[in-house]
Order: C-alpha cells, then sequence, then structure tokens
C-alpha cells in the first residue's frame, strides 16, 4: 500500500491566513537551511538530506497551490517522487504545526511559533522514524508518525469530505438564493 495524506484548507481560507501562512513556512525554511548548512547541527539531520534538501517553503507552496487547485481538499501519495522528499517534507511540516490531524485527515493550521529548536525537535522527531529497508540500509518513513490512508480510502474520504462542503448545515446548497 503506498501510504497517501488527506489536506484540508480551513473552512473558511483567505488570502490573508495563507500569506501568513507561507511567511511562516518562510521562517521555518531559513531556520531548516541554518541547521543544514551549520556542520554541528548538520550532523545530525544529515540523513534527512541524503536524497536532497527538504525545502519547507517551496512544499508549502506547492501544498497550497494543490489545494486550491483541487477544490480545498486533495489526496496525496507520500511517495510521488523516487527519494520520498515530499514524505520528509510533509512530515516536517506536520510536526511543525503547518498541517493538524483532524480525523483522517489534516488540515492546514497557523503554526504556534518558528524558532531554530522547534525546526530542529521536528528533524529528530521526523529522523525518529528510521528503519531498515530490508539491506541494511536506512530509510526515514514519515508514515509512522502520520495518519496515512491507502488510495482508496484517501479517494473515498476526499469525495464525502467535499460532498459535505458543499452543503450548509440545513441542507441547502451554498449559494442558493433564497
Amino acid at each position: 500500500m503506498k501510504p497517501h495524506v488527506l489536506l484540508q484548507m480551513s473552512d473558511d481560507p483567505d488570502c490573508r491566513f495563507a500569506a501568513e501562512w507561507l511567511i511562516k513556512a518562510a521562517e521555518a525554511q531559513a531556520f531548516w537551511s541554518e541547521i543544514i548548512h551549520n556542520p554541528k547541527s548538520a550532523r545530525h539531520v544529515r540523513l534527512l538530506c541524503a536524497d536532497g534538501a527538504p525545502d519547507l517553503a517551496a512544499a508549502a507552496l506547492e501544498l497550497l497551490g494543490e489545494l486550491e487547485h483541487h477544490l480545498h481538499i486533495v489526496s496525496l501519495d507520500l511517495y510521488s517522487d523516487s527519494s520520498g522528499l515530499f514524505g520528509r517534507e510533509f512530515g516536517l511540516l506536520a510536526q511543525l504545526g503547518f498541517f493538524v490531524r483532524d480525523g483522517q485527515s489534516y488540515r492546514m493550521a497557523m503554526p504556534d511559533q518558528i524558532v531554530f529548536e522547534s525546526v530542529m525537535r521536528a528533524a529528530l522527531d521526523v529522523l525518529s522514524t528510521v528503519g531498515d529497508a530490508g539491506d541494511g540500509i536506512d530509510v526515514i518513513q514519515p508514515e509512522r508518525q502520520l495518519s496515512t490512508l491507502s488510495l482508496a480510502e484517501a479517494e473515498a474520504l476526499r469525495l464525502k469530505l467535499f460532498a459535505m462542503r458543499r452543503f450548509i448545515p440545513d441542507n441547502r446548497q451554498v449559494g442558493q438564493v433564497q
């Protein structure tokens, strides 16, 4: 089974929230760059960069675009790339509070304060998922800490959530003339 995550925008997405969210992602990326370029801290997170360094700001921008493109609810394969970089990036963003668990899905959230220590802690948390791939090779498996679904489960839940968002509580369609 290829693990998928189901992501949702907030119920009332607005450009101010998105802008502040992306600024926080840029702050996280700045601290992440500091971590991986400082020999003292880089040695602790080397495995996270084995197949390429995660880019938190680029991942956040891409995820925001995917959410917008898919009408605010999207199912994504954690291993859509051969290196598993997306899975590590999402794991870092989730650990930092950019996405919070909401049942079997994740909802965009505004993280608390982003500081060097919180980014380092998130990196170490994602690294705690390392497991043996079978050939004595260590592999980071962020899905060990995440709520994941199969493709079929993720798509079924995405459609259900999408249908629920199209109706307001009294079952009138949004936008219906009264």
